[in-house]
Parts: structure tokens; sequence; C-alpha cells
């Protein structure tokens, strides 16, 4: 019985210590895969912590790049916004002074142009009643006196006509066509000191409306050369006949400009430089201003160099051929003497009879003694800058009861003892200045 339950327990025993062995094994394998896995998750929490941490510092740099890129790309964007705002103010600020400046600069040229054409017009008015007193009164003396007045008188014209033409004026009324030494002529008549004026001869004929620009700039010119010259010297006015046209040489021996004075002329004469009528200043010099507007407006070129041959300045107008005509087939017959006293004569449009005009006559000793004589004036005709022929000497002349004048070795020339080229180039500034001055009032503006 016994036997039979050992042989029934045996296999029991067996199949519980299989069972057994079994779970064992299967426990360490689930433990050894339990500790493979948590071996793996340690891993990869390590490696997610590292990860996390180095993506991290990445993402901390890149949203701090990030951050700063837009704080800089704002603060740009709002710089350019106020510097937008700040340009717009400054560009309207900018543009109201521009424009009060412009309304400034038009109001100050009016009233130089107003001022100068009224001096102008009361430069005519004393010029006719002069002529008028040179009619009436017959006094040497008187006579003399009311020239060199006269004279002073066409200088201030031509200085106001200047102000007229830097604030947009023009120079004045329109002449007919005129010989270049015409020109020339009328211009010494415009300037102080015109006895030291030496002029040459040229034959052509300068178009209408270019005659009173040319006359001023001429006398501008000349003006400056005088001032600028000792008073025993002369101005020397010269031509050069060319292809493209005529070219008058104005050369004196005084001071001359630097390389700086030269290059800032030379930039207003070309209009590189302009000049504005509220920079002048309170001692404005409006002679290259306002040979520039004239230069400008009316085709001609005007230059300046030095040294010249003397040391001086040369100053050249250059007209071109479309400024220029054929010459007049008139022909002048030079007197047969050379006259010792010219006197001016009036505009013909005055349709005056001078009763002053004096003559001379040459005595035995060279000398000359003078008469009075009475000379018609023709009829109206169109005005001119070239005076009619001056009374001229015959040694058969009755002598006057006045004194003779001194010799020619006197030391300062005066009206009596002119030459007869000066007396006849003053006159036709006179002439030329009184007709100029009576246009200036219906003169229009232009853009200098």
């Amino acid at each position: 019985m016994a036997v039979m339950f050992l042989w029934i327990l045996l296999p029991v025993l067996i199949l519980a210590v299989g069972v057994a062995g079994f779970v064992t094994m299967r426990w360490r394998a689930d433990r050894l895969r339990v500790d493979a896995l948590q071996a793996q998750l340690r891993a990869s929490e390590h490696l997610l912590a590292q990860t996390v941490e180095n993506h991290g510092e990445e993402l901390r740099r890149v949203w701090t790049e990030a951050a700063e890129q837009g704080r800089r790309e704002i603060e740009t964007q709002a710089r350019q916004a106020i510097s937008a705002a700040e340009q717009a103010a400054q560009d309207q600020a900018q543009a109201v002074r521009e424009e009060m400046q412009s309304a400034s600069r038009d109001v100050t040229a009016a009233a130089v142009r107003s001022f100068g054409t009224s001096v102008v017009s009361l430069g005519a008015d004393v010029g006719k009643v002069v002529s008028a007193a040179l009619r009436e009164h017959r006094d040497d003396a008187v006579y003399e006196t009311l020239i060199r007045i006269d004279h002073s008188v066409q200088q201030m014209i031509r200085q106001a006509q200047s102000y007229v033409i830097v604030s947009g004026g023009l120079p004045g009324r329109r002449w007919p066509q005129q010989a270049v030494t015409d020109v020339v002529g009328g211009a010494v008549g415009r300037v102080r000191d015109y006895q030291r004026v030496r002029a040459g001869q040229a034959e052509r004929v300068v178009v209408s409306r270019v005659v009173e620009p040319l006359v001023h700039t001429v006398a501008t010119l000349v003006d400056n050369a005088l001032r600028y010259s000792p008073p025993t010297s002369f101005v020397d006015i010269s031509f050069q006949e060319g292809h493209h046209g005529v070219t008058i040489l104005i050369d004196d021996a005084g001071v001359r400009m630097n390389t700086e004075q030269l290059e800032d002329a030379r930039q207003v004469l070309a209009g590189e430089r302009g000049v504005d009528i509220l920079e002048l200043g309170p001692s404005p010099k409006i002679g290259f201003p306002s040979i520039a507007a004239l230069v400008r407006r009316y085709g001609f070129n005007v230059y300046v160099d030095g040294p010249n041959a003397f040391g001086g300045v040369r100053a050249m107008v250059f007209i071109p051929e479309t400024l220029l005509v054929a010459p007049h087939d008139v022909v002048v017959e030079q007197p047969a003497v050379i006259p010792a006293v010219v006197t001016p004569v009036e505009p013909v449009e005055e349709q005056s009879v001078r009763e002053n005009t004096i003559s001379a006559a040459l005595t035995a000793s060279g000398l000359t003694k003078r008469r009075r004589r009475t000379v018609t004036q023709p009829s109206a005709q169109a005005p001119s800058l070239h005076p009619a022929p001056a009374p001229v000497l015959h040694p058969t002349a009755a002598a006057a009861s006045a004194p003779a004048p001194a010799p020619q070795s006197a030391p300062a020339p005066t009206l009596q003892l002119a030459r007869p080229d000066i007396a006849v180039a003053w006159h036709s500034g006179s002439v030329s200045g009184r007709h100029a001055a009576a246009g200036a009032d219906h003169t229009e503006g232009m853009n200098s």
C-alpha cells in the first residue's frame, strides 16, 4: 500500500519539480528582460534628457536671436518711420522757405527794377533838360558845364540800367541796325574818362535787337577797364573778324585779376554760377551779372582773360554771324583837316537847331581859335547811335573872341581839347543813353 502510494506520489513530485523549475526559469527570463528594458529605459531617458538639454540650449539661442532680430527690425522700422516723418517735415519746411525766398526774390527784383526804371526815366528827363539848356545858353563855360552834367547823367542811366537788367528787365529801346564801330562809340560815350579810350574800326553791322545790349555790355567792360587802370594809361579796343563772327577786344594796362577772380568771373559770364539778387550784399557788383543776363538772352558771348600784352586784363565780346548783317553801302567822307573841337549834336528826333556849336580855326602858330556858327538839324528820321558829321576846321575860318586853348602838351585833356573820335563817341553814348532811357518805361521782364 505504501509502495503504491510512493509510485503515485513520485510523478506528482517530479511534475511539481518540473513546474517549479519552469517557473523559476521563466521568472529569471522575465527578470532579465525587465532588467534589459529598464536599462533601455534609463538609456532612453538619459538620451532624452541630453537631447532636450542640447536642443533646449539651441532653442533658447534661436529664440534669443529671433527676439533680438525682431527688436532690431522694429527699432529700424521705427527709426525709418521717424526719419521719413522728419524728412517730410524738413522738405515741407524747405519748400515753404524756398517759396518765401522766391516770393522775397521776386518782390526785391520788382522793387529794384521799379527803382532802376524810375532812375533811368528821371535821368532821361534830366538829359532832355540839359539838351534844352545846351540849345539855349551860348556861354562857353555854361556849355562845358552842361556837357559834363549830361555825361554824368548818362553814366547814372547806365548804372541804373544794370540794376534793371539784373532784376529781370530789358536794357531799353530797340535801335536800328548799327555798325560795330558805332556800337563801340556809343558805349565809350557812356563811361567816365572816355578820353583814355582808343578804339579801332570794324565794317560789320549788328542786327537791331542786340544793339542796345551790346552797347551796355561794352560800356560796362570799358568802364571796368578804366576804373582798374592808372589814369595815365589807355584802354585799347580792337576788332577781330573771323569766319564765325566778330570779336571786340578790350585791353587795359591796369590791375589784373588773380586766378580765383578770373575763374569766378568766367563762371558768372558763362552762366555756370547764378547770381541771387538777395545775395549781392550792401555793395553789390552788378557789372558781370548784368552782362551774363544779356548774354543768356541775346546769344553773344563774353570772356575775360589775363594777363594781356600790357599786363592787365583782356575782355572779349564775341558777336556770332547770326547777329550780324552785311555792312551798309554808305561811304562816310573823312574831313580834309582834323578838327580840334567837336561839339556833340543833339538827337535828330528832337528837330532842334544847334545854336551853340563851336568850330575852330588854325593860326599861323598852329594853335586854334574858335568861332560860333549855327548848324541846322536835318528833318526827323530813325534814331542812330552815330551822330551827324562833326564840324571841321577850315584854314580860312575867322578867329573868335574866345581865347585860344592850350597846346597839345597840356597835362589833362578837357572837353575843348578832346579828340574828334572821342567827342563823337561821347555824343553817341549821350544820344543812345537818352533814347534807351526813354524806352525803359516799357520794358518787359525776363528771367536772368
